[in-house]
């Protein structure tokens, strides 16, 4: 149990990172929530709201994109796919296995 947890922890860190990197969120709405999801697992806080809010935070970013209102976001587009890739396809599957309904 202790290496998923300290697995996930590694992944919220890069995630945490990736969300930084992101130059198509220029409030930095991802980034913060992935400040504040880390923030909860490292507590033991519930991340169930956080996980949703990271999700939900890289969804906007996806319907802009797809709207092609803004430039910048249409050339970043694979960043912001990429950070939705790692949510879904490694953090979301880990955090269930140690027990979290996510």
């Amino acid at each position: 149990m202790r290496t998923k947890l300290a697995e996930i922890e590694l992944l919220l860190a890069r995630i945490e990172r990736l969300a930084a990197e992101l130059h198509v969120d220029p409030d930095g709405h991802v980034r913060r929530s992935a400040v504040e999801l880390r923030a909860a697992f490292e507590t033991r806080a519930a991340v169930e709201p956080l996980v949703w809010r990271v999700r939900e935070s890289i969804e906007m970013l996806q319907r802009t994109n797809e709207d092609g209102t803004r430039r910048e976001f249409r050339q970043r587009a694979h960043a912001v796919g990429y950070l939705e890739d790692v949510m879904r396809a490694e953090l979301v599957p880990m955090l269930r296995q140690v027990g979290f309904d996510v």
